[in-house]
């Protein structure tokens, strides 16, 4: 029994010391925003009641998915969702195909087009 005391330790403890850099947060936001008067001290006060103590279990969460968002979680995330989703395009049923259905048209286009400059170039000397 405990270590499972132990886990809940370690979860208050995480509890508060994301608190202290959520309130860091605030403090620099205010202090960047309206400087440090002491308009900007009520406001960091009431924001600190609100934030940390009234409406933690709805900031708590926002602040770790924007902190994991800002260290760059975001790249995987639009990686796994985004880009790796699905396959190559289906095969036309009928009528014309998209005129730019995948990036390999575009590649060869750009291959002939560089080896037609490249021969008009050496037919200038």
């Amino acid at each position: 029994m405990a270590p499972l005391l132990f886990i809940f330790d370690l979860f208050s403890d995480m509890n508060l010391i994301l608190k202290i850099f959520v309130f860091m947060t605030l403090v620099s936001w205010v202090k960047n925003h309206l400087g440090s008067g002491a308009l900007s001290w009520i406001l960091i006060a009431g924001l600190t009641y609100f934030v940390l103590f009234d409406g933690w279990a709805i900031f708590g969460p926002i602040y770790i998915l924007y902190m994991l968002l800002m260290f760059g979680i975001s790249g995987i995330i639009i990686d796994f969702f985004f880009i790796g989703a699905g396959g190559p395009p289906p095969a036309p049923e009928e009528g014309m195909e998209s005129p730019v259905s995948s990036g390999v048209d575009i590649q060869k286009r750009m291959q002939e087009h560089a080896a037609h400059n490249t021969a008009a170039r050496m037919m200038r000397r």
